[in-house]
């Protein structure tokens, strides 16, 4: 197969290989499915790959990843006997979750990829995958994909690291003065700091690049927890200031903001909605 995945995204992806503290869990979201697809592919490939820097893409375990050949890393696919483009539970049982105890045969360990799993996997067979992913051995890596992780269940969510891809939305230098401007307000003692910029936005494409900025510094703080270094100081000012759980609620209601726009809102009304929203989160206890 070949990769469809922007720089930015594969650098998120390789930092993580490289850092050794691969979790046993993950959920990608964000951006298509092609490159979520690829970028679940790299993951796996930095799992089962040899070579000191992982993902090489170059060694035999890698190319058997990409090629769907290798005997460690498996891609369920919907059942057979159903159009609905579902994994049925008794299926997830009797073709993976009966094999998930086995040792790997080649790599460190097996990976179990779940594309579009929001769609693949109902919840009976979501839970049935929790009792696994709760208490997982050392050498299983659970890899899902996702429009949105808010579409999987929190049980599932809770005990994986999200990463969330970045959009391949350009930015003016506008929007990223903005954005900064937004970060300045939401770590701000002073709730007017983060209201007056907001407000001061009365375009709603001027708004909308603005918040396409914050949610991308958001997607980059998000990284940062997990090692991803970066050059952003509003980044880093929002990692000093908030905590995960914060910045995944702000990503959100950033999210919820941008589909707002898209009807006919009144911005005066989002906004001061918007600058609430963001105060609520992050000075909640």
């Amino acid at each position: 197969m070949e990769l469809k995945i922007q720089p930015d995204n594969e650098n998120i992806i390789r930092e993580l290989c490289s850092s050794g503290r691969i979790p046993h869990t993950v959920i990608i979201e964000g951006s298509d499915r092609d490159e979520r697809d690829s970028a679940a592919l790299l993951l796996a490939s930095g799992a089962v790959c040899r070579e000191n820097e992982r993902p090489c893409l170059c060694c035999t375990a890698c190319h058997k990843v990409m090629e769907n050949h290798h005997p460690d890393v498996f891609l369920p696919e919907p059942s057979k006997n159903l159009k609905s483009g579902i994994l049925s539970l008794k299926d997830l049982r009797d073709s993976y979750l009966s094999q998930m105890s086995v040792k790997p045969n080649e790599a460190g360990c097996k990976v179990y990829v779940f594309r579009d799993a929001d769609k693949l996997l109902r919840e009976d067979a979501q839970n049935a995958l929790l009792k696994t992913i709760e208490e997982p051995p050392q050498d299983l890596l659970f890899i899902f994909t996702a429009e949105s992780a808010k579409s999987m269940l929190l049980t599932v969510r809770s005990r994986a690291r999200i990463i969330t891809l970045k959009h391949s939305e350009n930015t003016d230098e506008e929007s990223e003065r903005i954005a900064e401007e937004i970060v300045d307000g939401i770590v701000s003692n002073y709730e007017y700091d983060l209201l007056r910029t907001l407000s001061s936005l009365t375009d709603k494409e001027k708004l909308s690049g603005a918040l396409t900025a914050f949610a991308e510094k958001l997607r980059q703080t998000l990284g940062f927890y997990s090692g991803v270094n970066t050059q952003d100081t509003a980044v880093k000012r929002m990692s000093r200031k908030l905590d995960r759980t914060r910045v995944i609620a702000l990503v959100g209601i950033t999210n919820e903001a941008v589909r707002k726009l898209k009807t006919n809102v009144n911005l005066q009304l989002l906004t001061t909605w918007l600058s609430s929203q963001y105060r609520r989160i992050t000075w909640q206890k």
